[in-house]
């Protein structure tokens, strides 16, 4: 499986569990060579084992030298060419054990607790391990031939141990191998099943409510001081629909509402709804980008009709203020924003003109000179009175839209 990715994961992960075991390694390394080289030092004295201290001394300074450089330099972490050191300085290790203890005395215990354990701990993206295994047999058969003076059958005899802990070596190459395959794998069906959840959660509710709810399972409500919130509904869709049989009325609305869904995403703004023909969308950011997304939704619902022979025309109100957002009840969770500036927006909308964007005095103060309006003059507004209203044109600059359009607006 030559995929750098998981190259890559498997050498993280078996440079981490190699610094883990180094840390207990290098803990429990003092107190078991004290055990070990105290009766020896009082019956051979220091002449009688320097071999032993010097590996003790250089397999705990390798240990701490390994989680210092993972702690002080994480660089190293992801190189393959580190955790081959590692490999080869830890196999050395064990063969310099193997070869003083095992070669010279026939104890071979702790070069098999050293290589098989080493081995099942972390694999390699290559196999680099096994020629030093096979090296490391080689390097401990000549302190065995030296010590049984070159008889054939007692060297083969003194090498069985090591012989089989090098097979079972590398059967645990490939085991632990296919372990972290397996566990890649896993891992990434995994996260690829996270990520799909996370983007229909995403598709229904906005991110920080999406992320809210999978961390606390509610939401709290969320009070804005000034949302920006715009309505648009598609006049006479009702009689239009009504010559359409269900199934076609549904791909309409669907290739409508979907190059609607792609301008929302463009503008950086938060589709809340749609219920019917009807459109709702908010932004956090004021009202800037909802004019120039309303002008968008005109322009794309003119092309859709220029491309399929039909004649629809958008009622588009926009209104910004104070509102509160958040998710009612625990199932089936639906995110939506209340208060007094949606239900202006919304009469804006109902109150309006086919083909033309109604907008509120607050909206015209908050958009500034990038855009150009004309009062509309009082108009009645279902439960607000009369309201003095403006027309969006569209951009402050002329040239940026079509004649046709101004008169068409105006």
């Amino acid at each position: 499986m030559d995929d750098p990715a998981f190259r890559q994961w498997l050498t993280r992960r078996s440079w981490a569990l190699s610094v883990r075991y180094c840390k207990v390694v290098a803990l429990l390394l003092p107190p078991a060579a004290l055990v070990t080289d105290v009766p020896l030092l009082r019956a051979n004295g220091v002449a009688g084992i320097e071999w032993l201290l010097a590996w003790q001394l250089a397999a705990e300074l390798v240990c701490l030298v390994l989680v210092a450089a993972d702690r002080w330099w994480p660089a190293l972490r992801g190189r393959e060419a580190s955790l081959y050191a590692f490999c080869t300085l830890f196999i050395a290790l064990c063969t310099w054990i193997g070869m003083a203890d095992g070669g010279l005395r026939g104890d071979f215990a702790i070069y098999a607790a050293g290589m098989t354990f080493g081995a099942a701990v972390a694999a390699t993206p290559r196999p680099i391990r096994q020629p030093l295994y096979a090296a490391s047999l080689f390097a401990i058969a000549v302190p065995v031939w030296l010590r049984e003076a070159g008889d054939g059958a007692r060297v083969a005899a003194g090498l069985v141990n090591p012989f089989c802990v090098v097979m079972l070596c590398l059967w645990l190459d490939r085991f632990t191998w296919s372990r972290d395959r397996a566990l890649y794998l896993e891992t990434q069906r995994a996260e690829a099943e996270r990520a799909r959840a996370d983007e229909v959660l995403h598709n229904v509710l906005p991110p920080a409510v999406a992320e809210e709810i999978k961390h606390a399972g509610r939401v709290q409500a969320r009070k804005f001081d000034n949302l920006g919130v715009l309505f648009a509904d598609i006049a006479g869709f009702t009689s239009f629909s009504s010559r359409l049989p269900p199934d076609a009325l549904v791909l309409v609305l669907d290739e409508i509402f979907s190059s609607f869904d792609a301008l929302v995403q463009r503008h950086g703004v938060e589709k809340i709804k749609t219920i019917g023909d009807a459109y709702m969308v908010v932004s956090h950011a004021g009202v800037p980008a909802l004019c120039r997304l309303a002008l968008d939704l005109r322009a794309a619902l003119e092309h859709y009709n220029h491309a399929n022979g039909t004649a629809m025309a958008m009622r588009i109100g926009i209104h910004a203020g104070p509102a509160v957002g958040g998710v009612l009840g625990a199932r089936r969770f639906l995110y939506d924003v209340w208060g007094d500036t949606v239900n202006v927006a919304s009469r804006l909308e109902s109150a309006g003109r086919a083909g033309s964007i109604q907008v509120s005095e607050a909206v015209v103060r908050q958009a500034g000179a990038d855009f150009a309006f004309t009062a509309r003059g009082l108009v009645e507004l279902q439960g607000r009175g009369r309201v003095l209203t403006y027309w969006l044109l569209g951009p402050a600059r002329p040239d940026k839209l079509a004649p046709a359009a101004w008169a068409e607006a105006a």
